[in-house]
């Protein structure tokens, strides 16, 4: 069964680091179908959403992946998901 799930990373230093190609890496890593990336400034904060989409075990995959590494340099204060339809 697809799933849907959208992944908000914010943080002081997010953006300039090479953060989208290592998640497109790590998407195609898990296994991910459907696949979105893209920074933005919210609130003040620099921030990148990741739209993806895939079977449990994929999307559980990679999310594991990105909450326990990440590009060199990035700065990150918090990652929040949620299920997104659409």
């Amino acid at each position: 069964m697809q799933m849907k799930l959208k992944i908000k990373i914010t943080g002081k230093k997010v953006h300039g680091v090479g953060y989208r190609p290592w998640l497109t890496d790590a998407a195609i890593d898990a296994g991910i179908m459907g696949f979105y990336v893209a920074n933005r400034i919210e609130n003040k904060e620099q921030v990148v959403i990741v739209l993806a989409e895939g079977d449990e075990w994929s999307l559980s995959h990679f999310e594991e992946l990105l909450r326990n590494s990440r590009p060199e340099l990035a700065n990150v204060d918090r990652i929040d998901t949620e299920d997104y339809a659409g």
